[in-house]
């Protein structure tokens, strides 16, 4: 199995990436788990334009029209079986440049659009390019109660949208100094089983 795992995290060592890497110890726990580990925030990802030119008209180019790092990340994610998606909880919301990234991954999605009798366009349905791949996800935050929904939500819905089958999270609280994570028995087991349950879970 080839995991990629994304961290959304500009801050290296760090709790998020901690967390990432016992989900990657788990993985490679149960088998010869690949493991390609992106840091985003390293990467020249353009910001998203929003012009839509990948998937309108239908089918779209199928491409971004901004030449960058996504070019051989989205190749990347083609070629993966799982995904570990990791981020801080910023301002009460995934971190800027994961959201960013998944954005850019719009190109994996081919729209089927619905019309009226008239001819007019009225709905869309999104068709993943990646679905039923596996992913998941790992949230660490400062406060010491979860103190902000929104960043499980805009996360989960966005690799809903993908159609990737979520096997689970991981949400580490009163994270509030770079490695505070690390002294956390229960929320590093967590990672690892979630990690062990990443290679070895297959009730879709």
């Amino acid at each position: 199995m080839k995991v990629m795992a994304i961290i959304g995290s500009p801050r290296k060592g760090g709790n998020t990436e901690l967390l990432v890497d016992r989900v990657i110890e788990g993985c490679r726990s149960r088998g010869n788990a690949r493991i390609e580990k992106v840091f985003i925030a390293e990467r020249n990802i353009q910001y998203c334009s929003g012009c839509l030119t990948c998937t309108f008209p239908p089918p779209g180019t199928g491409k971004c029209v901004l030449r960058d790092d996504m070019d051989i990340l989205i190749e990347q994610v083609r070629e993966s079986d799982a995904f570990i998606f990791g981020t801080p909880n910023h301002m009460r919301t995934v971190s800027a440049p994961l959201l960013n990234f998944l954005a850019r991954m719009l190109p994996l999605l081919r729209y089927e659009i619905e019309y009226d009798d008239a001819g007019n366009m009225i709905g869309a349905t999104g068709v993943s390019k990646i679905q039923d791949k596996k992913a998941a996800m790992v949230i660490s935050q400062g406060d010491p109660f979860f103190s902000s929904p929104l960043v499980h939500m805009v996360l989960e819905r966005n690799l809903r949208d993908f159609r990737l089958k979520l096997v689970g999270d991981v949400i580490s609280m009163g994270n509030l100094q770079k490695q505070d994570v690390a002294g956390k028995e229960e929320d590093l087991k967590a990672a690892f089983e979630l990690g062990v349950k990443m290679v070895t879970w297959s009730g879709f």
